[in-house]
């Protein structure tokens, strides 16, 4: 709410006198429920209080009570402030303030619950950690230590040692101003002498707690974490009695402050830290670290504590050594299988957070099997990219701005926690083991030096001295091997995956690799309705003409082999719809075969240029475009048919070695046939042509690439070779007309239903390599129904398209022609009737410019709904949309007869909102 001429709150550090106006809210404490609290009249007080910290210098207070609804207290964005923690009385007593984005103060925050053994109340919505940083010593990186490793006793139990926990168990003190204390219910100073006194038998080994001591010089972090149900809703009843379902704060908050308890001061940049990553690294691929309260696995398959814990600053004081305590080492078989929990390997704790989140990472491709740690079983994870690619989530590059003090503590600072996460095949204790690449060829012991005892490396004195930081960079150089069963190494290979060595554009690259970049001037139609494109290729960012083709020289530039190709896509009627706003027509020329004049029917043409800054001009003149096509883009790049179009590789790089083909069969005269190789992904480019108007933009490359850094080529299993790598231009080929084994293969339905595999209920089996395998074993690490992660706003709520482009959007084909019950029925999809003839499909000629109608039997989707149940594939949701005019697996002509009703509820501001239902 917002006043004119309205009282401020003033405050400073230090003595404080403020004119308090406390209002009771409708809907925020004195009862009602409307979602724009009206003003009650107010009561002016005034308070002169000592405080350590500033009262919220903003509007009137929100006023919390037990009358205020659930709805109303979970939608709360407490904006918390720490003024400093005082140690002197043993109990850390932290000053801080509270309040909402407007600097309105948040009063009355704090309710209690008391189990019936509780010998003390709780603070169910507040959670306190503190723990101190030891330096690191003889080649160890520095780590944090939990003071919070005792028990609260109850009626029943005295106090044990445990595990790193948190303190919500002390004395809140509410100033009514908008500042609070908190004293900690455990006096971190005695903490040492409580453990010294217990007795310790079994599995629980004081020593595994670590140094407990209490040094008021070294660097402390106090972690707050605001969270957790409504008043009176789950367990957050005064007795912890659940009456009524749990409504969680939708809007956790953590809050970190670093401090030095001699010097009662918050820590400075010449203080010692442990800055390893970022949380906005950590969102760039999970949108919302640890999901959003009240979440699930479907919704978001990287959740954990409730959506409560988002700052990795926080982890790491819970997720110490100290994790391993209460454990016993991890059994594992002779084929490196463990066959108990793992929470201890090795002797290290699995829980410490880099053995913890490298592991997480690592996944599938850990040396050792069965890992579960807490539930959570690494193995069965996989990883949108390439696992060496650190600096992803570690960034101490100066013109970051997610810059943490220690981001190149990966490569600077090895030690046997940190590489040993992700290289755990490897017992340092013993030297004996397994590397990545031998676990990756069915060994379980590598031969030579990890096969033998003489590398037991009992401490980490000598990491960083026979592990430099530029042969760790080197080795962690994100560059994917060849697929030796592309169609250049196997007879009857896979033709479109890669034979060459991958490496990104946008990441670290190896030393000497050129950086190829696209750059088109123009696109065009001419007066022979033939497409025109003016490019120019660059190297390192600067010009680079091409050679003269002759009989001595076969490729286009020396060093490198093959080429990218120009690619053009419209759309033409269809359906009866005259201007269709998704493409449905193609053709394209690889270039390499136009610059030798090899090429041959529609991907004929003719190539000119250089002009005075280098570009060329290439026209298909194999390719008629008709007066009727619209939406008329060109781009460059694409390629990736390894015996026919080869994609633009280097073959100057000794680390990177060119070979003949290994294969003797499907191999095209005239192309290189060789293996090997780099390919520096040249990012896609397209441009609109001159008088067209282009396709809606929907999704950007960039959204894509926050989780997969480049899209196609930086995983063990690349797909298109990394040559189709815009997320934006997927719907090139994948248009509505395209099928796969009855399934759409629309980038509109198939990505939706991969990132969706684990909340569809029918699993997504499309291109499945194996019987069984499904897209449901895909668990989506942002949050699923958070659209704008992927979507430009406004895209998938249809608010930006309008009436007429949605009339235009075509029915997606499912099926075509006859699928024979024999062979690998496992790809088809379940909604089929196999056996039955569905008719012929929507085809265009690019080379005559004659289109030819789809059967009216063929089985289409409505469009509305081919987005919807990609995710929503529920009997009772297709039921909702096909009662609602939605067609699903229907013949053409009775789908076309039926329109969708579905934005009449679904549309902008109507009942069931696309955005409302999709915002958190």
């Amino acid at each position: 709410m917002r006043f004119t001429n309205k009282p401020k709150l003033t405050g400073w550090m230090g003595l404080v006198t403020s004119s308090v106006l406390v209002a009771t809210l409708a809907g925020c404490g004195g009862g009602g429920s409307s979602s724009a609290p009206t003003v009650a009249p107010t009561v002016t007080t005034t308070t002169t209080t000592a405080y350590p910290v500033a009262v919220p210098a903003g509007n009137l207070p929100i006023r919390l009570s037990d009358a205020t609804p659930a709805a109303t207290f979970a939608a709360l964005k407490p904006v918390v402030k720490v003024g400093k923690v005082d140690m002197s009385g043993g109990a850390p007593v932290v000053y801080f303030s509270m309040a909402d984005a407007d600097d309105n103060p948040i009063i009355g925050f704090g309710s209690t619950s008391k189990s019936s053994t509780a010998t003390v109340a709780s603070y169910p919505n507040l959670a306190f950690a503190l723990a101190k940083l030891v330096p690191g010593t003889n080649g160890s990186p520095s780590k944090w230590v939990s003071y919070i490793v005792t028990t609260v006793p109850t009626t029943t139990t005295a106090a044990t040692a445990t595990r790193p926990s948190t303190d919500s168990t002390g004395t809140l003190m509410d100033n009514k101003n908008g500042t609070y204390s908190y004293t900690f219910y455990r006096d971190v100073t005695k903490i040492k002498a409580q453990i010294d006194a217990m007795t310790f038998t079994g599995v629980n080994v004081k020593d595994d707690l670590g140094d407990l001591s209490y040094d008021a010089t070294a660097v402390h972090r106090l972690a707050i974490q605001v969270s957790g149900n409504a008043p009176g809703t789950g367990t957050n009843t005064s007795n912890a009695v659940q009456v009524l379902t749990g409504v969680p704060m939708r809007y956790p908050q953590n809050v970190i402050y670093d401090f030095i308890p001699a010097s009662n001061r918050a820590v400075t940049s010449t203080d010692p830290s442990r800055e390893i990553t970022a949380a906005s690294k950590c969102n760039e691929c999970h949108a919302e670290l640890g999901g959003i309260p009240g979440g699930n696995t479907e919704s978001s398959g990287a959740a954990f504590h409730g959506g409560a814990r988002k700052d990795p600053r926080y982890c790491v004081v819970c997720h110490t050594e100290q994790r391993k305590y209460g454990y016993a080492e991890a059994s594992i078989d002779a084929t490196s299988t463990f066959t108990t929990t793992t929470n201890r390997v090795n002797g290290r704790a699995v829980g410490n957070l880099p053995n913890h989140v490298h592991k997480i990472h690592m996944g599938k491709m850990l040396t050792k099997k069965n890992y579960s740690y807490g539930g959570l079983l690494y193995n069965e994870v996989g990883y949108p990219q390439d696992i060496r690619n650190c600096t992803k989530c570690h960034d101490g590059s100066d013109t970051s701005t997610a810059k943490t003090a220690q981001g190149n503590n990966w490569k600077t600072a090895p030690s046997r926690l940190a590489c040993g996460s992700c290289h755990d095949g490897i017992n340092y204790d013993t030297g004996k083991g397994v590397t990545l690449a031998d676990a990756a060829k069915g060994l379980l012991v590598s031969p030579g030096g990890h096969g033998g005892a003489n590398l037991a490396q009992l401490d980490d004195a000598l990491c960083s001295t026979c592990h430099k930081s530029d042969s760790i960079d080197l080795y962690h150089l994100a560059v994917t091997p060849p697929n030796t069963k592309s169609s250049l190494h196997v007879n009857g290979g896979d033709n479109n995956t890669n034979a060459a060595w991958l490496a990104s554009n946008a990441a670290r690259l190896p030393t000497g690799a050129i950086k190829v970049t696209y750059d088109i001037k123009s696109v065009s139609r001419n007066s022979s309705k033939q497409p025109v494109m003016v490019f120019r290729i660059l190297q390192n960012g600067a010009r680079k003409d091409f050679n003269t083709a002759s009989s001595a020289v076969t490729e286009m530039w020396d060093g490198f082999m093959g080429s990218p190709s120009a690619y053009f896509v419209f759309a033409v009627p269809q359906d009866g719809i005259a201007a269709p706003v998704d493409f449905n027509a193609s053709a394209s020329g690889y270039l390499r075969s136009i610059w030798n004049g090899t090429s041959s029917s529609t991907g004929k043409g003719t190539l000119s240029g250089p002009d005075t800054d280098g570009y060329y001009t290439v026209t298909l003149t194999g390719v008629t475009v008709p007066d009727n096509a619209v939406m008329l883009t060109g781009g460059l790049g694409y390629t990736y048919s390894l015996t026919g179009t080869m994609p633009l590789t280097q073959t100057n790089l000794a680390e990177y070695p060119v070979a003949a083909a290994a294969a003797t069969t499907g191999l095209t005269t005239g192309m290189p046939n060789k293996t090997g190789g780099l390919v520096v992904i040249a990012p896609n480019v397209q441009k609109v042509a001159t008088g067209y108007t282009g396709r809606r933009a929907i999704v950007e490359d960039t959204r894509c690439n926050n989780c997969h850094q480049e899209l196609g080529a930086f995983t063990d299993s690349a797909f298109h070779a990394g040559q189709r790598n815009d997320g934006s231009t997927c719907a090139w080929c994948h248009t509505p007309n395209r099928t796969s084994s009855g399934w759409s293969a629309d980038s509109t339905y198939y990505i939706h239903a991969i990132h969706g595999g684990a909340k569809r209920s029918v699993a997504f089996n499309w291109h499945a390599a194996t019987a069984g395998e499904t897209f449901a074993e895909v668990k989506y690490p942002a949050i699923l129904a958070q659209c704008e992660t992927c979507h430009l706003p406004g895209t998938y709520d249809y608010s930006l398209l309008s009436s007429t482009a949605m009339a235009n959007r075509p029915y997606r084909t499912v099926a075509t022609g006859t699928l024979a019950s024999t062979g690998t029925t496992y790809t088809y999809s379940p909604y089929i009737t196999q056996d039955v003839n569905y008719g012929s499909g929507f085809s265009f000629s690019a080379a005559t410019g004659v289109t030819t109608a789809a059967a009216a039997t063929t089985l289409t989707i409505s469009p509305i709904m081919t987005q919807c149940v990609s995710c929503h594939d529920t009997q009772v949701a297709r039921n909702h949309m096909t009662s609602n005019g939605g067609s699903f697996y229907a013949p053409r002509s009775t789908a076309l007869a039926t329109p969708e009703q579905c934005l009449i509820c679904h549309g902008t501001g109507r009942v069931a909102d696309v955005k409302v239902m999709h915002t958190k």
